[in-house]
């Protein structure tokens, strides 16, 4: 128990009724209360400046400022905004009661006032006061920890980037016999080393843009372009590995111009993402077909594949960081689960959305619709 649980409640009893005043502090020093009372608004605002309240218990009339204006002005006071306040009034309709919970308060009671209710309506509203204020620390402690955990990834992705840079450079330094020629075997193990640098290399790429996206470091550089220029020029660039696989290969545009309004640079890193994850989990001789269409919500990429597909249970965690399907890549690529999280981000940075459709077994076709040019013109 902390130390605010420790103490005995605090609560604020602001009324202009004696009668009723004494009856509030009674009721709640005899449940072990700490009470201090107000009879008018400049008093209650004396009292508040004090600090220390659990709740306040703010009758509707009130001489010179009544409940409700007292009420919007402690909702307009950073330091007593979050104090729960349970309104009393002899006011009947709910087009009242609308009003008093519309300005604020937590609660409301009717007079007369009953001591068993106006005692289970006080806990239940510095219980729901504790509750809150637990949830706020713990996602504050929460957003520290995320923050000290993207800087530590970005500052161990920056220290590692540059020993693996060098190897792959020495690798291809003596792939290239430039420090002599080399026999079968030391060339296979200087590949394989090689090979191991490249795929390290990959995956500190991937944590650093993971931690620049997650930390909102990222500008986009928005202008207007083709979606099918895009996908064309990242299907070209990519068309090497297909060939390698046998993979037959598609690409087919737009029947006009699906202009849309991105960072192209971003976009083709999302292409370039779902191509690459269709070569790898198509099989030798299989198929992958890219293409952009008009839908109505938008322009749409579509990157369609022939592999073992994925299963239902495994979908909707797959944009996940970390987050890897049980399925295997065909030439035993490697990955690390982040290729699909970082499309999702970047797509939704640019307000589109991003989704599967795929029948294991029957392979996989990933969509990404994002709103066009003339959606995101200015009004």
């Amino acid at each position: 128990m902390n130390q605010a649980e420790d103490k005995p409640p605090a609560a604020l009893v602001v009324d202009d009724d004696e009668a009723d005043l004494l009856y509030f502090q009674n009721s709640l020093q005899n449940q072990g209360f700490r009470v201090a009372s107000a009879m008018t608004a400049e008093d209650a605002v004396r009292e508040l400046s004090r600090g220390g309240w659990d709740v306040i218990i703010l009758d509707w009339m009130l001489p010179q400022m009544t409940g409700i204006e007292l009420l919007g002005k402690l909702k307009n006071n950073p330091s007593w905004r979050d104090i729960p306040v349970i309104l009393v009034t002899a006011k009947a309709g709910s087009g009242a009661l609308d009003k008093g919970l519309t300005a604020g308060a937590r609660d409301y009671i009717r007079k007369p006032v009953d001591r068993t209710e106006l005692m289970a309506r006080v806990r239940a509203a510095i219980s729901n006061k504790r509750i809150l204020e637990k949830l706020e620390n713990s996602n504050q402690e929460l957003m520290r920890l995320c923050q000290m955990k993207d800087e530590f990834l970005s500052m161990v992705s920056h220290d590692v980037r540059a020993p693996l840079n060098s190897i792959v450079g020495f690798s291809d330094f003596l792939l290239e016999g430039k420090m002599g020629d080399l026999n079968e075997k030391q060339q296979r193990m200087i590949e394989v080393i090689k090979k191991s640098a490249r795929a390290q290399l990959s995956l500190v790429e991937n944590l650093l843009e993971v931690a620049r996206l997650n930390s909102g470091r990222i500008n986009l550089k928005l202008r207007k372009a083709d979606l099918s220029g895009i996908a064309q020029e990242c299907w070209e660039g990519l068309k090497p590995n297909a060939d390698k696989k046998n993979i037959e290969f598609v690409f087919t545009a737009a029947s006009q111009a699906a202009m849309v309004m991105v960072d192209d640079m971003r976009i083709c890193q999302v292409v370039n993402n779902l191509i690459t994850n269709a070569i790898k989990f198509t099989p030798r001789g299989g198929r992958v077909e890219v293409s952009v269409l008009l839908a109505d919500n938008g322009p749409t990429l579509s990157v369609k594949d022939n592999g073992p597909g994925v299963p239902e249970e495994e979908r909707s965690r797959l944009f996940n960081r970390f987050e890897q399907t049980r399925i295997k890549s065909t030439s035993g690529e490697s990955g690390f689960g982040l290729g699909l999280a970082i499309v999702k981000n970047i797509v939704e940075m640019h307000n589109g959305n991003v989704w599967l459709e795929s029948r294991f077994g029957e392979g996989a076709e990933f969509f990404v619709c994002l709103p066009s040019a003339e959606q995101m013109a200015p009004r």
